[in-house]
């Protein structure tokens, strides 16, 4: 009877240990690259705006009125 019972516990572990992997695997949330996040979009525009003369909020074309 003893030697039963680990033959199953060993199956429950065979089977459920790999299992749980793939479902945490399937389930974890990817980090967002750095680049791609808010903060990382809102750096690189900040960047450009300073690299190319402009200031932030402007198209970089001049305004005519009619």
């Amino acid at each position: 009877m003893s030697n039963n019972i680990w033959v199953i516990v060993g199956f429950v572990v065979a089977v459920g240990l790999p299992l749980a992997v793939i479902v945490g695997a399937i389930c974890w949330p990817q980090r967002i690259p750095r680049e791609q996040s808010v903060s990382g979009i809102h750096d690189r525009i900040r960047e450009e705006d300073n690299h190319s003369g402009h200031h932030a909020g402007t198209s970089g074309s001049p305004r005519t009125t009619s």
